[in-house]
């Protein structure tokens, strides 16, 4: 019989062979440049890319210049960045500790698939150098398209094969910074419309920048220690 550290590294090795992976590439790539965006130009200090999966926002910050490992719980992704040259551990959020203290810390996509998102917080907070950034990326798991899905019983909320245990808004999140004492810098909006329609890009900027709750996939947050 397994034990439950090695269901779960079970569970995520097999978890990106069942995504789409061009979709999932795609929107990791959008989520990389905005992310570029918030480090800004200066490319001094350790980042680390908790949760960095296959290593595409990892890879795509390691190609521009920034000083950026990455860990996971999926030790097949591991083993090929490893191979590929990148500084990365594996790294379970629920036991493990961080080794030491970084400039930044990202968690993309992440915080939705663990029992525990506060705990996972604090425990980042605890791993930042001072005046260091966390940069969190969460899901709005009730926009616009979501709630149609819901409305119709088409929701993928709640399926046997759906990761996401902790189901976030934008209201939800900020609540969650607030309770573990870190303050939002700066939020950006994801369009639910995909990066690849780009004739209604500048549409789905608009909205999602005007109403979140409706028009926005998720949410990316540079959150400081207050």
């Amino acid at each position: 019989m397994l034990t439950r550290i090695e269901e779960k590294k079970r569970y995520f090795n097999n978890y990106w062979q069942t995504r789409d992976l061009p979709s999932a590439d795609a929107r990791s790539i959008q989520r990389a440049e905005y992310i570029a965006s918030l480090l800004g130009h200066s490319k001094s200090g350790e980042l680390l890319d908790v949760g960095c999966g296959r290593g595409t926002v990892l890879s795509y910050l390691s190609e521009r210049g920034y000083n950026i490992g990455g860990c996971d719980l999926a030790s097949d992704s591991i083993a090929s960045l490893n191979a590929a040259g990148h500084d990365v551990f594996i790294f379970d959020i629920d036991t493990d500790d961080l080794p030491r203290k970084y400039n930044a810390i990202l968690c993309l996509e992440v915080l939705q698939q663990i029992f525990n998102p506060q705990a996972a917080l604090t425990k980042f907070s605890k791993a930042l150098d001072e005046d260091g950034l966390l940069i969190i990326s969460v899901p709005n798991e009730f926009h616009l398209w979501g709630r149609i899905k819901l409305f119709f019983g088409t929701s993928h909320l709640g399926h046997f094969d759906e990761s996401h245990i902790r189901l976030f808004t934008p209201k939800r999140a900020k609540a969650l910074f607030e309770r573990v004492g870190l303050s939002v810098d700066k939020m950006i909006s994801v369009s639910v419309i995909p990066p690849g329609i780009r004739a209604l890009n500048w549409i789905g900027k608009m909205l999602a920048k005007i109403c979140p709750s409706l028009f926005s996939l998720s949410q990316i947050y540079r959150l400081k220690i207050k």
